[in-house]
This record gives structure tokens, sequence and C-alpha cells, in this order.
């Protein structure tokens, strides 16, 4: 699904009308998709009467054509919050609307709210700034409150951002969102993704063209996208057929992310797995899953890799498909010199998880001498430390800070992880929507680098193995809060699940 910020849906508005198709016809086009939408709600809700709540923006005027196309099957109120409409388009509409019930008085509107079970949020669009009124605010209370309220919001809910889904006091929580044209990036995003329900997309006649002139793509990642880019396993495979894969991970005080990371790479399919990192680490992973080889690593007197340690993950790198490096290390010195050396050396992609992308972060400028793609993992803390920016920043637009930094270093991966994690490159950009709160404990960020790695091996492009990772992490975490909940599941839960997702897959 195609994925644009307000001002590139504006511009794509423009190349339309230039094109042919007037801002008179676009809106046609949305109010009669919307129409279609709510008279099929509506008949499931066994709803008679639509209550629409109009603002004096252009949304409105996709409304008042809803409004006159569902007033011959239906009773409509529509409820002018802002007084009549500003724009041109939208008050044309407004006086051509038949055989509707038209609202001014508040007292009158809010018992409209209270009465109908059906509504519908035309009042703010992907323009809005600033704050809810009180009374709107009052309104979207009312329909909160009553779980037999079923909201539809035009376009975008009211009081959120269609640029990185910021939301104001009094958004509502809608059932179920009708977008025009293109989906817009907020929606896919936290917060205001838990606000928009069910999101349905109407053509308003944008021509292909007008979207293959977008300087930067965004698109969600589909399950339909997985399923064509994860590669068949032949009948007669065998196990170098699907990569070498060499992990430098765990320390005596973390050995569980090198355990976590490890079971998922080989969970991901990987032909041969080693595991890099101290004596005691690597015999506790092979206790648990024989599959694994292992390369003990020189450490320190707290379980930490030291400088000896370089020529053998070298040695080790030179001949894997690909290297993962950084679950679990914990920070020192000698693993600035460990990360440079692979960064410098090896010729394979190179996953930079954790540890491994704290090591560099005061010599990122490195990256320029990588004779392979990397692929990078940042949390939004990780990220700010890369970009020597405050978090605030990164969250303000994930997707702008990970295009920054995919643009300064263009051999490199980017994914931000989070809610709607962002998987970035200098060209384009994906996000994710699966997934959900209860991955939030530590051992999802070590599971998810061992998939990447583990794809990448397997001879899959790294910024593809990164896309289908996100998206089956997160499928993994949705399956896991299904079966133990969102507070008690455990990132370990989480690999349990790949047997059957990989399986549907098959």
């Amino acid at each position: 699904m195609q994925l644009v910020t307000p001002l590139e849906m504006m511009k794509l508005e423009e190349q339309t009308n230039s094109a042919g198709i007037n801002y008179d016809t676009m809106m046609e086009n949305a109010g009669s998709g919307l129409a279609k939408h709510l008279a099929e709600i509506a008949v499931d809700k066994v709803c008679r009467t639509i209550v629409f709540l109009c603002g004096n923006g252009n949304n409105a005027g996709d409304c008042f054509v809803a409004a006159s196309i569902l007033a011959d099957s239906f009773s409509v109120i529509v409820c002018m919050i802002s007084g009549v409409p500003k724009t041109r388009t939208a008050y044309t509409k407004f006086k051509r609307m038949k055989n509707v019930s038209i609202l001014e008085d508040q007292e009158q509107i809010r018992q409209a709210v209270r009465e109908h079970p059906l509504i519908v949020d035309g009042i703010f669009g992907i323009g809005f700034r600033g704050s809810l009124s009180p009374f709107v605010q009052e309104l979207f209370g009312i329909i909160d409150a009553d779980p037999e309220k079923f909201c539809i919001a035009v376009d975008i809910p009211s009081g959120g951002s269609g640029l990185n889904g910021a939301v104001v006091p009094g958004t509502p929580h809608c059932d179920a969102t009708v977008t025009f044209g293109a989906a817009k990036m907020g929606l896919v995003l936290a917060p205001l993704s838990e606000y928009c329900g069910a999101i349905y997309l109407v053509d308003i006649g944008i021509p292909e063209e007008a979207f293959a002139q977008l300087k930067y793509p965004v698109r969600r990642i589909t399950a339909e996208y997985v399923h064509s880019e994860l590669p068949p396993r032949p009948a007669n495979a065998h196990k170098g057929m699907f990569g070498r894969l060499f992990c430098v991970a765990g320390s005596r005080n973390m050995p569980g992310a090198a355990i976590l990371a490890s079971k998922a790479a080989l969970r991901c399919g990987v032909g041969l797995y080693c595991l890099g990192s101290d004596l005691d680490v690597c015999r506790l992973l092979v206790s648990q899953s024989p599959e694994a080889m292992m390369q003990p690593l020189p450490t320190d007197q707290d379980g930490m890799l030291t400088q000896q340690a370089v020529p053998k993950i070298l040695e080790h790198g030179r001949k894997s498909s690909c290297v993962l490096i950084g679950c679990g290390l914990g920070q020192s010195e000698a693993l600035k010199e460990v990360v440079s050396s692979l960064i410098t050396h090896l010729e394979c992609p190179i996953i930079l998880d954790a540890d491994g992308l704290n090591a560099i972060a005061s010599c990122i400028d490195i990256l320029h001498k990588a004779k392979a793609q990397i692929v990078l993992t940042p949390h939004p803390g990780e990220m700010s430390r890369l970009l020597h920016c405050s978090v605030d920043d990164i969250q303000k637009d994930r997707i702008a800070a990970a295009k920054r930094f995919a643009n300064r270093f263009p051999n490199t991966v980017v994914v931000l992880k989070g809610a709607g994690t962002v998987v970035a490159t200098s060209k384009h950009a994906c996000i994710n929507t699966t997934g959900n709160s209860g991955m939030s404990k530590g051992g999802s960020g070590d599971i998810l680098a061992g998939m990447i790695a583990s794809l990448t091996a397997q001879g899959i492009e790294p910024e593809v193995s990164a896309q289908i990772s996100v998206y089956l992490h997160g499928l993994a975490g949705d399956c896991a809060a299904a079966e133990f909940s969102r507070r008690a599941m455990l990132p370990s839960d989480m690999i349990q699940q790949f047997p059957l997702l990989f399986a549907e897959y098959e």
C-alpha cells in the first residue's frame, strides 16, 4: 500500500487537476466512495440514520457528496460544527444537498450524537493544526463513552497528524477510516494507528504517473509482499544452499541475547550457523540448540571480547555469507576495534545491532569504508546517538530520521525499530504495521536481528530480508500475544510461533 504525507497528497491532487481530473470531480469520487462504505456499514449495523459531523473545509465537502447520495436510502443528518464551508468546492456541494436535515444548534447536534449510533467524523482532515475545541471534544467524548456507537473517520480521524501519527487530546477512537487517493502516513503510525480502526482506500482518480513522481516513495509492508519475496526451498536442497551465518553476540553477563538471536536465526532456515562468543555462552547455546556450531573467542575477566578476538572473527567472517554482531556484547573499547575491523575488511553483508551500533556511534563515518551493505537495527535511543539528536526529534518524524541516515550512508539499510518499524534506504522506505506492545521487552530486538541475518545469509537482498523479518517478527508477536496476552508474553514465545508462520508460507 502506497503511503503519502499530507504535503505529497496535496501535490498529487495538483498534478491530477492539471491532468484533467479537476478538484470537483475528485471530491465527487471521494464522496461516492465514502457513501458506498457507509451504506454497507449502515446495512450491516441495521442503522436507518447516519449522522455527519462536518467542519468547514474540503473534508466536509466529501461528506456533503456522500450525504446527498445516501439521502435516497437513509435518514441523513448533517451537523455543521463550524458554520458554512470556506472552500468554493465544498460550498458548492453544501448548496446542492437535498433531503437531508441540517443542524447548526449545538444542543440539537449533541442530541443527534446521543440518539444515533452511526456517526461520521468529517470535522478535520489532513490539514489539521492546533487543538480540538471543547465542543468537538465533548461530542467525541459522547461517542467514545458509548460502546454501541460506530464512528467512521473521513480521510483521517480529526485531531490526528497525517505526517507522524501524533494525536491531540479528544481525538476520537474510530471503528473505521475511509481515506482517499492514498493512505496517509500517519494512519499506520502510533499512536494514531490505534484510533483509525479498519482502513478503506477510495480511488479518486489520481493517475499512476503522479505516484511515480514521488521523490521518496513509502509503502506499507503487506502479507502479499512477504509471500512473493520469501523464496521456496527446492526439493533437492542441501545445507550449503542456505548460507553460512557467523554471529558475534553475547557476553558472560548477557548470554540471553546470543541465545535468542541464535534460535531465531536457526528457525528462519539458515544452512550453517556458528556463534562466536565467550566459551560459557557458546556452551550454553549448544546445550539448547545442538544444530549450532561454536567458536569460543578471547574475552577479558568480565567475559567481554578483547582485541585478540579480531583475527578469529575475520577468519570466520570471510567464509560466511553474512555476519551479525552486537547482541548482548556490552560496551568496551575493544568492541569498537572489532566492529571497525569487520566493516573495513568483510565483503559479505553485516547486520549491526545493539552494542555493535553503540560501538561506532563516536566514529560513524567508518561506514563510508564498508565493502558490503550494512543493515543497522537501532531503536529510537540508539538512533538518537547515531544522528546526534534527541529521541523526541526521532519520534516526531521517524521516516525522515531513517531517511536522513540512509542518505548520509547510501550503502546502509536502516531498520528503525518501534511501533511502526521503518525500513529505509536512500531511495525509499517501508513501514511495518504488525506487532504490539507486548513485544516491548528485552530480547525482542535480538530475535529480529537474528531473523534479518538468517535471511540475508540465505541470499535474500539485505533490504528485502529486513522487510520480511520485521513483518514476520511483528506477526509472531501478535500470535504470541493472542496465546499468552500482551502483558505475559515473552520474546522467547515469539520464536515458538515461527514454525506455524513459515508453514503457512510453504
